[in-house]
């Protein structure tokens, strides 16, 4: 910063704004806020010049460089660093590259320096559940005995024929501590057979640190960082007697029982989509509802969170095709008839109403009040002309209702005119009337399996459906919410259409 104004002084330019990213990769523009506020200055116009240390402040990727300089030149913005100069395009392109592969190189060295870390038989990073650090020795782990007492109890459960699910079960209510979070999962006794997490998979509790099983790349549209699995060539590979925690051949009897239930490959078989894959929530805890498999009267559904943690109290399990059965009928009987859609329009018309009324009175009283500082200034400034006011006293009055003219003015551009009264898209209910025709024939006659030209314009209006917990031979108390956003002219909030006969609208704000 210091060396930017001490340019700026030197071009003789007025420093307006001050920008910065402390602590952020310039190897996307998505997560640096003051790159993003700079980008909105310009868009306003609030400055002229852009003055940086050097390119490669403002970013170190080639694409975005580029864009961004594309983006001051349409606004006449000149980029102008410390080290280099005005910017013009070929100065663009060529820092770019070199500050892209500065970048680039710079990650080899660090993963170069990491390898040696993992020859050297230390950790390279991340701790794994029943070691922590040694004090003072960077990279070193010790066993933590406590925790070690538990993974040695998960694989013998397993190796005993206990599923993770039950076994989290068994840690949860017996409150022993997660490695993250609240709860045991089976999630994380399972883990991932590619990527060689979770505790049943970890070649570390077998005394074998394994490094480089991932790597992590930036999505370009999105700026998220997204894990890769890497070959098993490129993995490094070392002994780590001091830090097994479980003996090679309960390891291995594990490994063999993994493999025997599925592998690594698992997640990878092919899975039916339902109507409402996805839309499933329980209505005790708010997770999602899994398919448990069939039995002889159809597939059954339960809690997820129950299945995983046994955190969750609701551990009925709900016939699928009941359900889509309730819901899609339910929504045939609602749109019937155009009635019940418009008396929620009618509700939210009430509320926005009032709110347009605020809103009115809001602006009508930043007009009058900007009116009044105006009329005040310019009576002032008659005076002065007339030679009835010296400029001391003048400048003393005028200061203040400037700054009220300036304020009331903000008020005004920050503030919109209200919005019309919206209407229902009749052509948007009748599609939707025909393809709930057509799910009422999938649910019966192709066990819920829809096309995607069907099933996308129902979920552009079902937002979840919530299976409330009841007693087993009980009926079952399903809620709908859904958007009325895809039906009215203008977005709407999420609404709750109950699956009931004879629900009455919301009287109130949606």
């Amino acid at each position: 910063m210091r060396l930017c104004r001490a340019h700026a002084e030197r071009l003789g330019l007025s420093v307006v704004g001050e920008y910065s990213d402390r602590a952020k990769s310039g190897a996307s523009m998505f997560g640096r806020p003051g790159l993003a506020k700079l980008m909105q200055a310009a868009d306003r116009d609030e400055f002229e010049v852009l003055v940086s240390e050097a390119p490669d402040r403002i970013s170190r990727d080639i694409a975005d460089l580029a864009h961004i300089h594309k983006m001051l030149k349409f606004r006449s913005i000149e980029m102008n660093c410390v080290n280099g100069g005005t910017m013009d395009t070929v100065q663009i392109g060529m820092y770019g590259v070199i500050g892209q592969m500065q970048r680039e190189e710079g990650a080899k060295k660090v993963k170069r320096g990491m390898v040696g870390v993992v020859r050297s038989g230390r950790n390279a990073g991340g701790k794994a559940y029943g070691y922590r650090p040694v004090i003072g020795k960077k990279g070193e782990l010790e066993i933590v005995d406590e925790e070690a007492a538990v993974v040695r109890r998960i694989f013998d459960l397993y190796s005993g024929g206990v599923a993770p699910r039950s076994i989290a079960a068994i840690l949860n209510r017996e409150a022993i501590p997660a490695p993250r979070g609240q709860r045991w999962n089976a999630s994380t006794i399972n883990g991932n057979g590619q990527r060689g997490n979770g505790i049943l998979r970890n070649p570390i509790y077998a005394g074998r640190i394994v490094w480089n099983r991932v790597r992590m790349i930036k999505d370009p549209s999105t700026g998220r960082r997204i894990s890769r699995v890497n070959p098993e060539s490129e993995r490094e590979e070392i002994a780590a007697p001091h830090l097994q925690i479980v003996d090679d051949e309960l390891f291995q009897a594990v490994q063999q029982r993994k493999e025997a239930t599925g592998g690594a490959d698992r997640a990878k078989a092919p899975r039916s989509k339902r109507i409402l894959s996805g839309l499933l929530r329980c209505g005790a805890c708010g997770g999602g509802m899994a398919l448990v498999g069939p039995d002889r009267s159809g597939n059954r559904i339960q809690c997820s969170t129950f299945r995983e943690s046994g955190a969750c109290q609701n551990g009925r399990r709900y016939y699928v095709e009941r359900i889509e059965t309730e819901v899609v009928d339910s929504l045939r009987r609602q749109f019937a008839d155009t009635s019940i859609i418009e008396a929620y329009v009618e509700a939210y018309q009430a509320e926005q109403k009032r709110l347009r009324g605020d809103a009115q009175r809001a602006r009508a009283n930043a007009e009058r009040a900007l009116r009044e500082a105006k009329d005040g200034i310019t009576k002032i400034i008659e005076k002065i002309s007339k030679g009835l006011i010296e400029d001391d006293e003048a400048a003393a009055l005028l200061a203040p209702l400037r700054v009220e003219r300036d304020r009331q003015k903000a008020i005004l551009e920050t503030t919109d005119e209200p919005t019309n009264i919206i209407e229902i898209q009749p052509k948007a209910v009748a599609r939707f009337r025909e393809n709930i025709e057509s799910l009422v024939q999938i649910v019966r006659e192709k066990d819920g399996e829809a096309s995607p030209e069907i099933a996308a314009p129902f979920r552009q209006l079902v937002a979840a459906v919530v299976v409330n917990p009841t007693e087993k031979g009980q009926p079952y108390e399903i809620n709908i919410k859904g958007y009325l956003s895809s039906l009215i002219e203008s977005e709407l909030s999420v609404i709750k259409l109950v699956a009931e006969e004879g629900f009455e609208p919301p009287t109130q704000g949606l």
